[in-house]
């Protein structure tokens, strides 16, 4: 029988969702130190769009821009992402803000029009997210230029820090075998950025 919420680390059923998760997330009047920002909460878990798919989550990595959230400078993203989805922009209205954006996980639901991953795959899940309709995206261009493109996690809300993840299809990569979920989860942008500091800025080389 389907339950309306599973306690943390209690994984559903593959392909069972829940109608709430826990999540940890942020609200405007308590912007400030991570460890006042976040807090743990009882949420809807998300519906998906025709492009996307929903991961539950087995691990996420802790990045920069969580503290810049969490603070909200220097950018306030659920006013930011509020303002966008009242002038039709891409957005969500939520009044919260779920950050992560890094994460591994197992695909639990997925969108008709997704065609690279299905229920029960362990996949790992990378940052961008951009409209798949934007012609620079159509026309082979590079989708970091996009003006669709967005951080997932940061720009957008859903991110890694709950029991389950709002990701497009297309963020979602197959889990390499040989690595942990923790590992899986921080070698995109956390592992990333980690790696060009101590290797790509000359006073921390190593």
């Amino acid at each position: 029988m389907d339950r309306d919420l599973y306690d943390i680390g209690e994984q559903p059923p593959i392909g069972e969702v829940p109608a709430k998760m826990h999540a940890w997330l942020i609200r405007p009047d308590r912007f400030g130190p991570p460890t006042q920002a976040f807090q743990k909460e009882v949420v809807d878990v998300p519906d998906i769009a025709a492009d996307e798919v929903l991961v539950y989550v087995m691990a996420a990595g802790i990045n920069y821009n969580n503290v810049w959230a969490g603070l909200g400078v220097p950018v306030d993203v659920i006013g930011a992402r509020n303002k966008a989805f009242a002038r039709g922009d891409i957005g969500d209205p939520e009044p919260f803000h779920i950050g992560g954006s890094d994460a591994s996980g197992i695909v639990y639901r997925v969108g008709k029009d997704v065609t690279n991953v299905k229920v029960g795959d362990e996949v790992v899940v990378h940052c961008g997210r951009w409209d798949r309709d934007c012609p620079t995206v159509a026309a082979g261009g590079d989708p970091m230029y996009s003006p669709t493109f967005r951080i997932w996690g940061y720009e957008t809300n859903w991110g890694g820090f709950a029991q389950f993840t709002k990701v497009q299809g297309q963020q979602c990569m197959p889990k390499p075998k040989h690595l942990t979920w923790e590992e899986a989860a921080a070698y995109t942008l956390v592992g990333a950025t980690a790696w060009r500091m101590l290797h790509g800025w000359g006073e921390n080389a190593v």
